[in-house]
């Protein structure tokens, strides 16, 4: 098959003669630096589809004749703005930077053997062009490239923007300068219906136009979750229109550093466009130091030898006055945000200041809870979940929750983090029959030299003991960047190409698992994504052709 090849390793005897001394490369690496002589029969695809055929027949692409247009049939069509906005970014990257290279690419490709258009049809009466994604949504699509043409159908729009990607990857350019695309069928949906990204912006807040790079670089690798962590103990960046002073007083700065109603809804808007969900993290009781900041009495008092020490902790689970603030607060979050689901947090609740509280351990007396904190803070969190649910809104929560034997809905999903015998509680949660979400092995906030994205590449979701029922309750899994270190300056090279191996690892086939061959795929759709403003890091030494028309 002909593919456009990105020149790498060019002596790869230095390669290996560079690991003395480097106790980062194991023989895995070894090994997919071999396998990266050899071409991958699916050229740069990524993710790779669930069943794909390519051929060597070739069709020339003129881009200035090229266009993309509704299909016969469809029921979307010019009204439809998430497509329309999709076809015009899509001739863009296919073709914007080539051009600007100073040749004439309509001239250089042959008369005859010519694509001229690609046609995209929804079949559904409910395209859902006017709607948000949501986690039903239907994101398979077909996709035919032949003689009678190219052909891309999905039932909802969704999937259309899947098969657009798709469509987008297969376009090169031959040794002559000609756009062209092989003869190709394509039948393609996700594996796992939850493919997200965890980005924080409490620890180093990260400008709008960083949160939209990379969300337009989740859209490249089919992901379809920004999980957003917007607040911390560090900072309190969302803008409360009840609650101004939460951002006035918690925010790094209150002007320059926050997320105003307006810059959420962009963000949500600009989400929307490329099918992927905004699920906001309001995380409590802990994690909570900046929300104390702007509400009085909120916090917990900590205290030493029995005198107040200035100091607070978690929520305070006791007062009727922080039920009544969270009742508020989450009845704004549940219309500012579009998404069926919020998540709720509940990790890493720190109790010390609870036991030194007076008043915290008489209520713990008088209600029998004796020194089971846990008992306490399952209390609070019920509370909480009582709450959303009120607001007819999902919840997903972090595996302490669940750990705690708190009262879930049947409908809850439980985030599993804590990398220690995740396998485990992986099992537990699906056997107690509740949707899961993995995230330990995917915290890439760690970094090691070498080729690290192989260990992501590597998990399987679905590697635990249970029945085949509990492992169709494995929704997906995350990848999460958490901002100790990262801020607008690293965030995007720091995920990039690493949380492209979760996107093929949720969407593609379990049984797609070479490391070799997704070397050399990853290798290329990295320079795609760097062709497309993404500054993705490099996976090993090598270059990327478009750099050398700049």
């Amino acid at each position: 098959m002909a593919v456009m090849s990105v020149r790498l390793l060019p002596v790869l005897c230095l390669a290996l003669l560079s690991l003395r001394g480097s106790a980062a490369y194991d023989p895995d690496d070894i090994a997919l630096l071999q396998a990266a002589q050899v071409p991958s029969p699916y050229g740069s695809l990524w993710p790779l589809p669930q069943a794909v055929q390519i051929s060597p027949d070739v069709y020339y692409i003129p881009p200035g004749e090229f266009s993309i247009v509704h299909g016969a049939g469809s029921t979307a069509g010019p009204t439809c703005v998430v497509l329309e906005k999709a076809f015009q970014r899509y001739y863009d990257y296919m073709f914007g930077y080539e051009q600007r290279d100073g040749r004439d690419v309509d001239a250089s490709a042959p008369s005859s053997g010519r694509l001229l258009q690609l046609e995209v049809v929804i079949t559904s009466k409910e395209n859902e062009c006017h709607k948000y994604p949501h986690i039903n949504s239907d994101e398979s699509y077909k996709l035919i490239i032949d003689d009678s043409g190219a052909v891309l159908q999905a039932s909802q729009v969704w999937g259309a923007l899947r098969g657009l990607e798709t469509f987008s990857q297969l376009v090169y350019r031959d040794s002559t300068g000609a756009f062209t695309v092989n003869k190709t069928h394509i039948a393609d949906a996700p594996r796992f219906s939850h493919r997200g990204v965890l980005l924080d912006t409490s620890r180093h807040f990260l400008p709008l136009k960083t949160i939209f790079l990379n969300l337009e670089a989740m859209s490249f690798n089919k992901m379809n979750v920004f999980h957003w962590h917007i607040v911390d103990d560090q900072s309190f960046p969302y803008q409360s229109a009840l609650f101004p002073e939460l951002s006035n007083k918690g925010a790094y700065h209150p002007f320059t550093h926050v997320y105003t109603p307006v810059d959420v809804r962009m963000v949500i808007e600009y989400a929307r466009h490329r099918g992927i969900r905004v699920v906001p993290e309001f995380d409590s009781p802990g994690h909570t130091s900046s929300w104390g900041k702007g509400q009085k009495d909120l916090l917990t008092p900590c205290y030493t030898d029995g005198q107040p020490s200035g100091t607070y902790g978690p929520i305070n689970p006791i007062l009727n006055s922080s039920y009544c603030f969270m009742d508020e607060l989450f009845q704004e979050i549940s219309l500012v945000f579009a998404d069926q689901y919020i998540h709720l947090g509940g990790d890493e609740v720190d109790v010390s200041c609870w036991k030194s509280n007076p008043d915290i351990t008489k209520f713990m007396s008088e209600h029998g809870f004796g020194t089971d904190y846990r008992k306490l803070e399952s209390l609070y969190v019920q509370r909480i979940l009582d709450i959303v649910t009120k607001y007819k809104k999902g919840y997903m929560v972090w595996q302490e929750v669940f750990d705690n034997h708190d009262q879930l809905k049947a409908d809850t999903v439980v985030e599993v983090w804590k990398e220690k015998d995740y396998q485990k509680e992986m099992a537990a949660v699906t056997a107690a029959g509740f949707q899961t979400l993995l995230t330990a092995p995917w915290y890439l906030n760690r970094i090691s030299y070498g080729q690290d994205w192989i260990q992501a590449y590597k998990v399987e979701p679905t590697n635990f003991t249970g029945t085949e029922e509990q492992k169709r309750l494995v929704i997906g899994g995350e990848a999460c960047l958490w901002g100790e270190f990262v801020d607008a300056t690293n965030v995007t090279p720091r995920l990039w190409p690493r949380a492209s191996a979760v996107a093929e690892r949720l969407w593609s086939s379990k049984d797609t698992n070479s490391v070799g061959d997704a070397y050399n795929r990853l290798e290329k759709h990295r320079c795609r994504m760097r062709s497309r403003g993404v500054a993705a890091e490099p996976l090993y030494v090598g270059y990327c052709e478009h750099e050398s028309l700049a």
